[in-house]
């Protein structure tokens, strides 16, 4: 029986068909176009969101508010993006909770009558300064220098900021607002990186603009899906037709991520729940104290690690694509089938697209363009651990720089050693998974092309994220000694 036949025989698969070819139906797209039809698609989009309860009332407001207006008066999209991504910047500048603990640490030290929050609006109204005249600066000849390098001169700046604060005395108004500076700053310094190398090129966005989408209105982590403005823009949807498509598209996406929350739901459920599984992290440590696991908890923690990693991020990133898509930009996927890939490098690219895109943009390009030029090989080597090996690791070492405020400095730097290591294991594959020369190819037969590869990359990012750690907890001997001691039975 062919598949068309199968098709038509059976209801669910017809229903499937005929859902996921909704955004090529002349039918459905005429309706999303009328009045009745953009209610529709986004009173769907929010409920979507809602029913998922992936994110806080505040957020699915200024979302919902967000891609409302922006339905309303369509004109004025990028004032309203600006506006609602200005908004969130001030009520929420950083991307990760250390950073917020560490204000609040700071904020009870101090001898002023200063809140957090009048701290926190300081340092956000500083960075929004200097980003504004970081990013003029592209255009004068006196700062060439900073034009022609910005991520370099991004990152030094940055590092100086939080040199200062560690060499301040501890308790002062001076400290606390250093510190704070350096987290909004770490917090958006992707973005105004991509922000920086679209002023240098000829993007048309007016600086404005640039300036206040340091922390767009989606959300998401340092990593910015989406990027900037530029990129964007080439993704526009520049017809009625094609808006329509793409807030369709815009559904699917998130009926999916739903579809996906609930199968992390039911995995949790078993996993936690039902079999009380300890979390992979908890595992390591077990085994550190001489108090292990069996073996057979310990694989099945190594590989449920694995799985709802993959649907963690990919709820994650579907969601925020979807908006992005809901306001009329067709971005790719974030996440996007990675358990088809049959290489290391595939998979890197269909795990964390966005993210796999600045380690390329910011790190592997930049080499690759400059050193190794008559040395094809060493050229690709070189350019990959820039990105994956030293980009990979400056990015998750920045973004937890607040740990050196609490402890010593080489304690601190003992944190990220699990990290460094993780980030080597990482470029060291994708160097073999793109200079190998014996990659299966189809006529290898199913069992060596199909099955035999894919569970090849499964077992390399399995067992690369046992050192995928920055919490400072279980050390890279630990962590290697657990990885061992899995093929002791």
């Amino acid at each position: 029986m062919s598949d068309t036949q199968l098709v038509s025989r059976l209801p669910a698969l017809r229903w499937r068909k005929a859902w996921l070819q909704i955004d090529q139906k002349q039918s459905s797209i005429e309706f999303a176009k009328t009045n009745r039809g953009v209610f529709v698609l986004h009173a769907a989009f929010i409920t979507l969101m809602a029913l998922s309860q992936h994110f806080s009332n505040a957020r699915l407001g200024l979302i919902a508010l967000t891609i409302i207006a922006i339905a309303i008066v369509p004109k004025k999209r990028v004032p309203i993006i600006v506006g609602a991504s200005v908004f969130y910047i001030f009520v929420r500048p950083f991307r990760v909770e250390g950073w917020v603990n560490l204000l609040n640490a700071k904020v009870l030290t101090l001898t002023e009558d200063i809140s957090t929050l009048m701290l926190q609006m300081m340092a956000v109204g500083a960075f929004f300064a200097f980003s504004f005249f970081y990013l003029k600066s592209m255009k004068w000849p006196a700062t060439a220098l900073i034009s022609k390098r910005p991520v370099v001169s991004l990152s030094l700046i940055w590092a100086i900021f939080v040199l200062a604060a560690l060499l301040v005395p501890d308790h002062s108004f001076i400290d606390a607002f250093l510190w704070t500076f350096s987290g909004v700053l770490i917090s958006s310094l992707w973005v105004l990186a991509y922000a920086a190398l679209d002023q240098k090129g000829r993007d048309p966005t007016p600086i404005g603009a640039r300036n206040g989408f340091m922390r767009p209105f989606w959300g998401g982590s340092a990593t910015p899906i989406g990027k900037s403005f530029g990129y964007l823009n080439k993704f526009d949807a520049k017809s009625s037709d094609e808006l329509a498509v793409t807030r369709l598209k815009a559904i699917k996406l998130a009926t999916w991520a739903l579809i996906l929350t609930g199968l992390m739901h039911v995995l949790e459920f078993i996993a936690r729940d039902y079999y009380n599984l300890p979390q992979l992290q908890n595992t390591i440590l077990a085994h550190a104290s001489g108090k292990s696991f069996s073996a057979s908890i310990n694989w099945l923690s190594l590989i449920y690690n694995y799985f709802i990693d993959l649907v963690i991020i990919s709820v994650w990133g579907h969601f925020i694509v979807a908006t992005i898509r809901m306001v009329g930009y067709r971005i790719p996927r974030n996440t996007c089938n990675p358990l088809a890939a049959r290489t290391i490098a595939e998979f890197w690219n269909r795990y964390f697209f966005y993210f796999k895109e600045l380690l390329v943009d910011i790190f592997f390009y930049p080499a690759f363009v400059r050193y190794f030029k008559s040395i094809p090989k060493l050229r690709i080597v070189f350019a990959t651990f820039c990105a994956a090996g030293f980009g990979n690791f400056f990015y998750h070492f920045s973004r937890d720089t607040f740990q050196f405020a609490y402890m010593p400095f080489l304690e601190a730097l003992a944190i990220f050693q699990s990290a460094a290591v993780y980030s080597i294991l990482l470029a060291s594959g994708l160097v073999f998974s793109q200079l190998n020369p014996f990659k299966p190819k189809p006529k290898d037969g199913f069992f060596r092309y199909e099955l035999v590869t894919r569970l090849n990359v499964i077992s390399f990012f399995c067992f690369v994220k046992i050192f995928d750690d920055i919490s400072g907890e279980g050390s890279v001997m630990e962590r290697a000694a657990f990885t061992v001691d899995l093929f002791r039975f």
